[in-house]
């Protein structure tokens, strides 16, 4: 499969057989180089302002510390692609769409979209969870694809997976909440995952029933990665007809309907 970026990045091959396979199998596969120079571009220079905007609502309820968010350590910030500009060409672009399909299907949704970002020598551990665990209720999995907007190192607080073949798992577990962090915490055991190693512009794909961590960040600079999440179809709360979170129409049959 092959992708075109005519924003000056290059023609690459994305998606193999294998790395299909290897989702089925363990849950996850990496991808190296997979962004283009000019969304890697539009992905840093939104980060950039939406922490500014995160910092002028922590002013104003005069706090450093909102939700998963803590000044100057660690931001979570949700659900803002498209309060930036242009974020939304790499949300709804063709690699992403390339992602879908090798893993959700012809059908696709965008579910959640965040930015995970570790101050520099600051930047607290985030624990073992699977994003299924933050919804709690049976749902059909879906894709959380975590694009390194920095090049990545242990040291600077990398993503962590532990393939499905190492835990034992692959259904929801529960999770039980972190009162210091805020995290929610579904693995105690010591298996040590696999570190994305990367460099900026790299994709880590895996199912949102799929444990993953990372640790500290350590370095001197910061460490920014974007989160973005796709469902098979919407996802809706038990006894509930409301959709949770975005539910944004992305692949219909295959084809991109935005």
């Amino acid at each position: 499969m092959f992708v075109d970026y005519p924003e000056g990045g290059t023609t690459v091959g994305i998606i193999t057989e294998a790395h299909r396979q290897q989702y089925l199998d363990e849950g996850y596969f990496i991808i190296e180089n997979a962004i283009s120079d000019a969304h890697l571009q539009i992905l840093r220079d939104s980060c950039d302002r939406l922490i500014e905007l995160m910092h002028e609502e922590m002013d104003r309820l005069e706090t450093d510390h909102i939700h998963i968010s803590h000044r100057g350590k660690r931001y979570h910030i949700a659900k803002k692609y498209d309060q930036v500009p242009d974020l939304s060409e790499y949300v709804f672009g063709e690699l992403m769409a390339d992602v879908c399909r090798a893993t959700i299907g012809e059908d696709a949704f965008l579910f959640y979209d965040q930015y995970v970002v570790k101050a520099a020598e600051q930047g607290i551990k985030f624990s073992w969870h699977q994003d299924s665990g933050y919804l709690g209720f049976s749902h059909r999995p879906y894709v959380t694809v975590w694009a390194a907007v920095d090049d990545m190192s242990e040291e600077n607080g990398t993503a962590f997976v532990l393939p499905y073949s190492k835990v034992g798992i692959r259904s929801l577990v529960e999770h039980i909440r972190d009162e210091e962090t805020g995290d929610k915490v579904g693995y105690f055991g010591k298996e040590p995952g696999i570190p994305a190693i990367v460099p900026a512009g790299s994709l880590v794909v895996f199912s949102s029933l799929t444990f993953h961590c990372s640790s500290s960040n350590t370095t001197d600079k910061m460490r920014r990665a974007y989160v973005t999440q796709y469902s098979p179809e919407p996802i809706y709360r038990p006894d509930s007809t409301d959709e949770m979170h975005l539910a944004i129409p992305f692949l219909e049959h295959g084809k991109t309907v935005r």
